[in-house]
């Protein structure tokens, strides 16, 4: 295979890189930063193909890097155009991805909704990710796009000799990253200072390069330059009207500071360098779901100069030794001989090769190995995962795995909150806070801790015990106290509420089955208060009662988001036989069950629900009711305001997708229409058994503080109820709550 010949800095009499000619200028190319419209990079490289211009070197920063360096490795323009083509960048920059590939227990205990925000508690302090996004899918493509050039550790020796620039926080300076780890050294240079978490390395701690160097000239002379092509992306100036807001203002601030740098090194190009300017119009930073498009904006700017750029043109001849000198195929699959993970501070290694494909004697490819790593990094606290092919004899290769685990200590906290109220009700809402501590053991015990105030305030601990290696098989006791006001309602009024205050513990058995099933069964024992608040005292008796009973349960979940999921299905049962020989006081069995389904079609996704619960014998305890109405089991009514032994439920909503807000990390506003059919068996009040036809019209979005839903309901019984919610679900009082 063929390789460039080291260039360091042009100096008078350097030989030749392969397939140029002795009197040919070198030529650097620089490739500025823009985020999403940096893909017009690619559409300047094609018609540099197309003209024959060969290049010497190459400069990037930020997305200006990803291009460079993945061109600088051997990869020419029409392949890497099909690569960009083919990125999930919903999966690569959102966030969509881990949550498939997060086992059960992770799923389960790290909902929240108002938020992503999780710290970490060590040293007396909590500590934040310094990223919101997590960079492990970025550095993932990342070092796919450049899979063959890998064990280059300097950046001299690639096909094309490249530089990376970033900024040193600590310093407030430019750093030209040369050598190292390329995939890193991308990295560094697209880290978005609040977006990505920074690179370290060494002292200094990297971030983009495009606060102090978006369009690296200088470096490139240095590098091998007697002539530059410089390529920058330009951006309408806004108008006045559009920084009239804090939030623009403070973006177009930032945008102020590169365009500086950036015109100051477009005004050190001299008569034979060659500017293109290529404007993106429309396309923001952030908007990667239309990288593609920005590519024929480059082809357009690069063909505008055209005349100038032929004055670089080669024969068709020298060309062709120029490319062969400098294209590096794809790596072939590999044949993995062992496997070995880094030191680990918490995790253990024996669980996380349970969550590994790639088996010792197998033949894998890159992306098969970078799913590998995926898989890893979502099953465990972990900063990064990456991974090193060291030759292993004659027998193939050794996979080294380097899981980073996150600083500190395995404490972790989240916070949450909610709002919720409707026309016809009270303001409500549910202030969360949840602690989990990971490796208790080395099975992977998991002690966690709620505590929440509100409608319904609740204080519980739990300890998850895996029992086996892969964490399959578990136990988990369980204490907890819980308070909520339970309100009767008659004819749609209101006309008591009640106090119950459940005390009790619990201890589960149970088998995970792959990322998404859980079954298990358990024994509760508990102590139920169910006291008048306000309202009617002869409505209903006043008990306090001992409630043991044996639970059966499962759970499974393929939903993309536990929010307004937009693919994905949900289904979930739950039976219950309370029963005297335990000890307690009432003897009932219930049954409940529900399932659902996300369908996503272009913009628009249907959602389909159906749900029943049943008492199967006995006599229930009104604090056992099924309880219906709300926004998300039935809008029509108030929340909670039908109460019944059993019923049946189903409801179709399509949803269309109004606006972006996020789109990238999905956040977008919906407009829903649904259609509901309920059926109470056994009313509490006393209501006929028949069947309730409603239908809704709904506002619904994820955005950065949270869901946010705003539904009109109305059914054919004369109610009508308008729900407003914002952040996390308030409990409606059915299973029904799970599914949106």
């Amino acid at each position: 295979m063929l390789l460039a010949a080291p260039l360091h800095a042009a100096e008078p009499g350097q030989a030749a890189a392969p397939g140029q000619a002795a009197e040919r200028p070198r030529i650097g190319l620089v490739l500025g930063g823009g985020g999403a419209r940096g893909g017009a990079h690619v559409g300047i490289l094609k018609v540099l193909d197309e003209l024959r211009v060969p290049v010497d070197c190459v400069a990037g920063t930020s997305m200006g890097a990803l291009v460079g360096a993945t061109f600088a490795s051997g990869m020419p323009a029409d392949e890497l155009e099909r690569r960009l083509g083919a990125i999930d960048w919903a999966a690569t920059i959102g966030t969509s991805v881990w949550r498939n590939l997060e086992p059960m227990q992770r799923k389960l205990s790290g909902v929240t909704y108002s938020n992503s925000i999780e710290f970490s508690a060590w040293g007396g302090e909590l500590h934040g990710d310094a990223g919101f996004i997590p960079a492990q899918q970025v550095e993932a493509e990342l070092r796919l796009l450049i899979s063959g050039a890998r064990n280059i550790t300097d950046f001299d020796h690639l096909p094309l000799p490249f530089r990376a620039v970033a900024t040193d926080l600590r310093s407030s300076s430019m750093v030209v990253l040369g050598a190292g780890d390329l995939g890193e050294a991308m990295r560094a240079s697209m880290a978005v200072p609040g977006l990505f978490s920074p690179v370290v390395r060494g002292d200094q701690v990297l971030t983009d390069g495009g606060m102090v160097r978006n369009l690296p000239v200088d470096v490139a002379r240095e590098l091998c330059a007697d002539v530059v092509i410089a390529v920058a992306l330009a951006i309408p100036p806004p108008g006045a009207d559009e920084l009239s807001s804090l939030f623009t203002a403070a973006g177009r601030s930032i945008d102020v500071v590169i365009e500086a740098n950036e015109k100051a090194q477009l005004a050190t190009l001299e008569s034979d360098d060659i500017a293109i300017v290529v404007p993106v119009g429309d396309i923001r930073a952030g908007d990667f779901a239309r990288v593609m498009e920005t590519i024929p904006l480059g082809e357009a700017a690069a063909r505008a100069v055209a005349a100038d750029l032929q004055r670089y043109a080669v024969p068709e001849d020298d060309y062709q030794r120029w490319r062969a000198a400098v294209t590096r195929r794809a790596s072939p699959p590999v044949h993995i001989a062992t496997i070995e993970f880094r030191p680990l501070r918490h995790a253990s290694a024996e669980y996380l090769a349970t969550r590994l494909e790639t088996r010792i004697g197998d033949e894998v490819t890159r992306a098969e190995l970078e799913a590998d790593m995926s898989r890893v990094f979502a099953s465990g606290d972990f900063e990064r995962v990456d991974y090193r092919l060291v030759p292993y004899h004659d027998d193939g290769y050794r996979l080294v795995i380097d899981a980073q685990e996150k600083r500190g200590e395995t404490d972790f906290i989240r916070f949450d909150l909610g709002l919720a109220g409707s026309a016809g009700g009270d303001v409500l809402f549910a202030l969360r806070a949840d602690h989990r501590r990971e490796w208790v053991n080395a099975r992977g015990g998991q002690w966690s801790n709620a505590l929440q105030l509100g409608q319904i305030s609740a204080l519980g601990t739990a300890f998850y015990q895996p029992l086996d290696v892969a964490q399959k098989y578990y136990v988990e006791p369980s204490l907890g106290v819980r308070r909520s006001l339970e309100d009767f309602f008659l004819d749609g009024d209101r006309i008591a509420s009640y106090r119950l205050l459940e005390t009790g513990a619990g201890v589960d058995v149970g088998v995970n089955v792959g990322n998404h099933l859980r079954l298990f069964s358990g024994v509760r024992m508990g102590i139920a208060d169910f006291n008048l608040d306000t309202g009617a005292v002869s409505l209903l008796d006043e008990e306090r009662s001992r409630d043991n009973s044996l639970v059966v349960g499962g759970l499974y979940d393929t939903r993309d988001s536990a929010y307004l999921p937009t693919r994905g299905s949900y289904g979930q049962f739950e039976y219950r036989n309370s029963n005297r020989w335990l000890g307690g006081e009432e003897s009932y069995t219930q049954l409940e069950a529900v399932v659902g389904r996300a369908l996503p079609w272009r913009k628009q996704v249907l959602l389909l629900v159906a749900g029943a619960g049943h008492t199967l014998s006995g006599d229930l305890p009104r604090y056992r009711d099924f309880r219906i109405g709300g926004a998300r089991s039935f809008p029509a009514v108030q929340r909670g305001e039908l109460r019944s032994e059993g019923y049946w439920s189903g409801s179709a909503t399509w949803m269309l997708r109004l606006a972006d807000i996020q789109a990238l990390f999905g956040q977008v506003f919906y407009g829903g229409f649904g259609l509901q059919a309920l059926r109470l068996l056994d009313p509490t009040d006393g209501g006929p058994d028949e069947t309730i036809l409603g239908a809704s019209f709904t506002l619904g979005a994820r955005t950065p503080v949270g869901p946010l839903m705003l539904t009109l309901g109305v059914a054919d019984n004369d109610s009508v109820e308008l729900h407003l919610a914002l952040g996390r679900p308030i409990a409606e009082g059915s299973l029904l709550d799970r599914l949106q």
